[in-house]
């Protein structure tokens, strides 16, 4: 029996191969499986690549195949891999073995990379000096608890940390480090829903009023988030060369994020889903046509296509840090008297008022960037009194009641 190979894709390119065969069955009939992994280099061509993945699940294949045969033959050095197994250090097996396996491998974005370093410095930090076979259910149900009451973690910042151990214990099960995944009996922390931070159609009104006070390139992309929905990431990603001022739409095809490893960082949007054309309002092209030309004066005989919409200080082929704009938001907010909101909660009110316009899901859905409607339906669709009064009038209207 050939192992079976299943491609792990990103943006519709495959990142890498994994590798599954079945050595046989254990005492209670469960299959033996054992699992690899292997990452094309990034040259070779997609023909090539699977070809290549096919000689090295097969190589793969073999020498699991012998090792089990090894084991079978030597009940002692079954023995002596089961101790080593036990005697793992778990902060060690975090750190040298699964996170460079699992997210250290290319396949992730700088973001995400940042994520589960973040995560996994508190989990080690906590585990240190345990073997990875000594952490049951209740050692990591504790953990979530400190997390939560002693370190005083948002109920979103638990859940994270809860992905994380899954992700760990998950892979270290596969791979034969540890018997079973003791995470299999920790329940899911509960997550707080909280309602959408959103501007109304009045404060939405007073806020375009304020925006006459603002500099022309904050104006810009106040203006942009707030009737475009993009992410905070995905404007000050934007180029000029992805602006079609024939059209009135931007294209959106990048997006930029802060990391403490990497700093600024430019990288493709958050899903395939991300990638997508933005009708944009005939003011918003006005807006962005004054600065263009603002941007060409102070750069004489500099051509602008490939600079950034809104670019960093060393120069136009610089993007801005993320981080900065959000604080610049959030200071514009106090100043006006507005709720604290966040760059991604004008993305928030940009839904929630075309959704008041009459807008239906599949329109903002799309408009966002979102994958799947059941995001755009949890976060936005709500009924409030005055849609069910209106509901229920034309329905009487209607059967004469």
């Amino acid at each position: 029996m050939m192992a079976s190979i299943r491609e792990k894709k990103q943006n519709g390119k495959v990142i890498s191969y994994q590798f599954t065969c079945c050595l046989g069955r254990d005492g209670q009939g469960k299959q033996i499986r054992r699992y690899g992994y292997w990452t094309p280099p990034q040259e070779m061509t997609p023909a090539k690549a699977r070809r290549a993945a096919q000689k090295a699940a097969e190589e793969w294949e073999q020498t699991e195949r012998q090792e089990y045969a090894k084991d079978l033959a030597s009940p002692e050095r079954v023995k002596i891999k089961e101790l080593v197994q036990t005697k793992m250090d778990f902060s060690a097996f975090v750190s040298e073995v699964w996170f460079p396996i699992r997210i250290g491998n290319g396949e992730f974005k700088a973001k995400t990379v940042s994520f589960y370093l973040d995560t996994t410095k508190n989990i080690t930090k906590y585990f240190q000096g345990y073997l990875i076979s000594n952490i049951d259910s209740i050692a990591i149900q504790k953990f979530l608890i400190y997390l939560r009451n002693d370190m005083g973690f948002s109920a979103q910042y638990v859940h994270h940390h809860y992905r994380t151990l899954n992700m760990i214990f998950g892979f270290a099960a596969k791979q034969g480090i540890i018997p079973e995944n003791p995470m299999l009996d920790v329940a899911r922390p509960r997550l707080e829903k909280k309602a959408v931070e959103a501007l109304s159609v009045k404060e939405a009104k007073q806020f375009f009023a304020a925006l006459a006070d603002c500099p022309l390139d904050f104006r810009c992309m106040l203006n942009l988030m707030i009737t475009t929905g993009i992410r905070r990431g995905e404007c000050v990603g934007l180029k000029w060369r992805d602006i079609d001022e024939k059209h009135s739409v931007i294209r959106i095809e990048r997006n930029v994020v802060y990391t403490a490893q990497e700093g600024i960082v430019t990288n493709t949007p958050k899903t395939a889903a991300s990638i997508r054309t933005v009708p944009i309002m005939q003011g918003t092209v006005i807006l962005l046509k004054a600065l263009l030309e603002q941007q060409n004066k102070e750069n004489p005989g500099v051509v602008l296509e490939n600079g950034f919409v809104f670019h960093g200080k060393n120069d136009i082929f610089t993007p801005r840090d993320p981080n900065a704009v959000t604080r610049r938001v959030k200071r514009f907010m106090k100043r006006n008297g507005f709720p604290d909101l966040s760059p991604h909660d004008l993305r928030h009110s940009c839904a929630t008022l075309f959704l008041a316009q009459g807008a239906d899901i599949k329109v903002v859905q799309d408009l966002l960037g979102h994958t799947d409607a059941s995001t755009t339906l949890n976060f936005y669709v709500k009924s409030d009194l005055a849609r069910i009064r209106d509901a229920a009038n034309k329905f009487e209207e209607e059967f004469h009641l």
